[in-house]
C-alpha cells in the first residue's frame, strides 16, 4: 500500500510537470499565428511541441508498462525490422535532450542488423537506457554501440557521468528504485530500469552494468537476433 501510494504521488508529479512547457508552447504558437509570424518560425515551434508531446507519451507509456507487467498482461509481439536503424532512431529522438545538457552522442553500429524481435520492447529499452545516460551523464559524451556476433546482438550505452555505487547497482533494477539520493533534483519514476530488466528477461536476453562512482556507467544488453511469439 505504501509503495503504491508513493508511486501514485510521484506519477502525478511527473505527469503534471511536463504539461507546463507543452501548454506554454501551444499558447506561444497561438500568439504567433494571430500576429502573422513567419511560417518557418511557427514550423520550428511545432517541431518543438512535437518533441514535448513525444516525451510526455514516453512517461505515460512507462506507467502503462508497470501496470501491464505487474498483472502479467505484457505479451511480446515479434516482427522483422532493422535493429541498427532502430538504434539510430532512438538516439535522434533523445538528441534534443542531450544537446540541452551539452552531451554529444556517438553511435557505432553496422549499416543493417535484421532481427525478429518485439519492436516496441526494443524501443523502450533503448529510450530508457539512452535517456538515463543523458540524465546522469553530467553533460559529457555518450557512446552507443551495436555489435553482432553469431546469433546475438550486443547493445552498450556508455556515459561518463556520476556513476553508480556497488550498493545502488544491486537495487536499480527493482521497481521504484533510483540510483540517486532521496530529494535529488534529478526526476524520474524509478521504474525505467525495472521495465528494461523485465523486457530483456522476457526476450531471453540479459543486461549487465559496469559502473564506477565519478567515472561513468555502461549498460550492456545482449539480445538474440530472433525470438518466438509469446503465448
Amino acid at each position: 500500500m505504501a509503495a503504491r501510494d508513493a508511486f501514485l504521488a510521484v506519477a502525478a508529479h511527473e505527469l503534471r510537470n511536463p504539461m507546463t512547457p507543452i501548454l506554454a508552447q501551444v499558447q506561444r504558437l497561438n500568439r504567433m499565428s494571430a500576429s502573422g509570424s513567419d511560417r518557418a518560425e511557427i514550423a520550428k515551434g511545432l517541431g518543438r511541441l512535437e518533441k514535448l508531446v513525444e516525451q510526455y507519451i514516453r512517461r505515460a507509456t512507462a506507467l502503462l508498462e508497470v501496470s501491464r507487467m505487474t498483472t502479467g498482461k505484457r505479451c511480446l509481439t515479434p516482427e522483422r525490422f532493422d535493429l541498427a536503424e532502430q538504434v539510430r532512431d532512438a538516439v535522434e529522438a533523445v538528441r534534443p535532450a542531450a544537446d540541452y545538457v551539452g552531451s554529444t552522442i556517438t553511435v557505432l553500429a553496422p549499416a543493417h542488423v535484421p532481427v525478429f524481435l518485439d519492436r516496441l520492447a526494443i524501443e523502450q529499452i533503448l529510450d530508457n537506457l539512452i535517456s538515463n545516460a543523458v540524465k546522469y551523464g553530467a553533460g559529457r559524451p555518450i557512446t552507443l554501440s551495436l555489435e553482432v556476433a553469431a546469433d546475438q546482438a550486443t547493445i552498450a550505452v556508455e556515459d561518463r557521468g556520476m556513476g553508480i555505487s556497488p550498493v545502488d547497482q544491486a537495487r536499480i533494477f527493482d521497481r521504484f528504485e533510483r540510483a540517486v539520493s532521496q530529494g535529488s533534483a534529478i526526476g524520474g519514476f524509478g521504474v525505467g530500469l525495472w521495465v528494461v530488466g523485465q523486457l530483456t528477461e522476457a526476450m531471453g536476453a540479459n543486461i549487465q552494468i559496469d559502473s564506477r562512482v565519478g567515472q561513468g556507467t555502461t549498460f550492456t544488453v545482449r539480445l538474440p537476433l530472433q525470438i518466438g511469439r509469446s503465448k
